[in-house]
């Protein structure tokens, strides 16, 4: 589990002031830790190809495309010397770990990973029911995976099931809203900096510990 020590933990950041964007902003406490490519103070920090296509991630303050945060859990995918890597948004993402002074505690729970002989698995950003769950009268809304990719071998947090549900409301009158629920079972999961899914189908839960 990401816990930096507040007080100390100073990341750089620029985007503080509106009228000087690009100057950085004053070293000030924070519970973020940026996750690099590799085990090294000046690797480039990830990626993130659904916020950034075909850019970098960027120091913004504004930007969570290569950060973690306090109180966010991830699986443990590497460990190099102060350096620990963890699974996020498809790839071995580092950061600065050292054990006299810890951005992270050991925390055990469940996590998700591709059923063997599954080489990856798609990843969707909502939880809505199957098309054959919808009434006639009730537009059927895709549901289509993210572009990133979820690979046999790496493991990401379970934070809970996700049952599917679409709330149909089109006018103020409660009278003609609906909820449509499908049977597929969704499991929410730490992807990145934010929370994503998979079908349940497609993963099988193991423990941390």
């Amino acid at each position: 589990m990401i816990k930096p020590d507040f007080a100390t933990n100073k990341p750089y950041f620029y985007g503080c002031d509106s009228e000087n964007p690009e100057a950085a902003c004053p070293p000030l406490g924070a519970g973020t830790v940026w996750l690099r490519t590799e085990p090294r103070d000046d690797a480039p920090l990830v990626k993130d190809i659904g916020k950034h296509p075909t850019g970098d991630s960027l120091y913004s303050v504004y930007d969570h495309s290569a950060r973690a945060s306090t109180g966010q859990r991830f699986a443990v995918a590497d460990r190099q010397g102060d350096w620990t890597a963890i699974w996020y948004l498809g790839q071995k993402a580092w950061f600065h770990n050292p054990a006299d002074a810890p951005t992270a505690v050991p925390s055990k729970g469940l996590l998700v990973t591709p059923k063997p002989g599954k080489a990856t698995v798609p990843v969707y950003g909502r939880a809505y029911p199957e098309q054959e769950a919808y009434p006639a009268d009730v537009p059927y809304q895709t549901v289509t995976p993210l572009q990133y990719t979820f690979s046999a071998g790496e493991r990401y947090t379970l934070a809970g099931t996700a049952d599917t549900e679409y709330y149909r409301a089109v006018t103020f009158d409660e009278n003609d809203h609906q909820v449509i629920r499908g049977r597929t079972k969704y499991l929410q999961i730490q992807f990145g900096h934010r929370v994503m899914f998979v079908k349940a189908d497609d993963v099988r839960v193991v423990s941390s510990g």
